[in-house]
């Protein structure tokens, strides 16, 4: 039996946008091609689909797949962070190219 890990995450794309500028960039392209934001190097932040957080049953989320976490505002952060520990049920992925720029406490 195989297992495709794309099955056994859900992507929640929370922040869409992102400043790195990567000329290979997917979630640029897939933005412009289906009109998602009006400016990707312009981040925006979807609160509405924390909710997502609240299910019982455990899973695995993807918070950054159209986004770079050391693009999103402190607020942004603070805000995530706060319904994570809410709801540790869930395990939770991110990913950056810039960690340099992120501290965690």
């Amino acid at each position: 039996m195989s297992i495709c890990i794309k099955d056994q995450i859900q992507n929640m794309n929370l922040v869409i946008g992102c400043t790195v500028g990567c000329p290979y960039c997917y979630a640029r392209n897939n933005t412009r091609r289906y009109h998602i934001i009006d400016d990707f190097e312009k981040p925006q932040f979807f609160q509405g689909k924390l909710r997502m957080m609240e299910k019982k049953k455990p899973q695995n989320f993807l918070l950054t797949g159209m986004s770079d976490l050391s693009g999103w505002h402190e607020e942004w952060r603070e805000e995530v962070f706060k319904k994570i520990a809410e709801n540790p049920q869930h395990q939770f992925l991110f990913l950056t190219k810039r960690p340099d720029l992120l501290s965690f406490f």
